[in-house]
């Protein structure tokens, strides 16, 4: 059966009667023979995990930035395309806009493609660069 509130909030308020290894050991109370637990590695591991996230989001975030970026041009190309398409009278204006909107989609998509895929490509670290010179 669990405890009630009122027994949590009494468990809560008494104080913690324990024996402190620090203590035990021969150490001061005021800190002077601390144990190492305070300099443990977790904080150090957070940080890591932390900017290697950040690092990881800052990636996708530039790569997704070109990728729509990309595709608003591309949109608005589509509609100039369209335009000219209304605005031809002859079959050869037809063509011409037709070889016109390849041309731009193609010289854009090669252009735009590789900047994205150049923001996915692995950077060498600072430690890496300096060994490669």
């Amino acid at each position: 059966m669990a405890p009630n509130a009122s027994e949590d909030e009494k468990r809560e308020r008494r104080p913690h009667v324990g024996h402190d290894p620090a203590l035990i050991s021969g150490a001061s109370a005021d800190g002077a023979g601390k144990s190492t637990t305070a300099a443990s590695p977790i904080p150090f591991t957070f940080r890591e995990w932390q900017s290697s996230i950040e690092a990881t989001s800052n990636l996708f975030a530039a790569a997704l930035k070109d990728g729509l970026g990309l595709a608003a041009s591309s949109l608005h190309d589509q509609a100039t395309f369209l335009k000219d398409i209304a605005d031809s009278k002859t079959s050869s204006e037809l063509l011409r806009c037709h070889l016109d909107f390849l041309e731009k989609f193609w010289s854009r998509s090669f252009s735009a493609g590789s900047k994205i895929l150049d923001h996915l490509k692995p950077q060498p670290s600072p430690a890496g660069r300096q060994a490669l010179h």
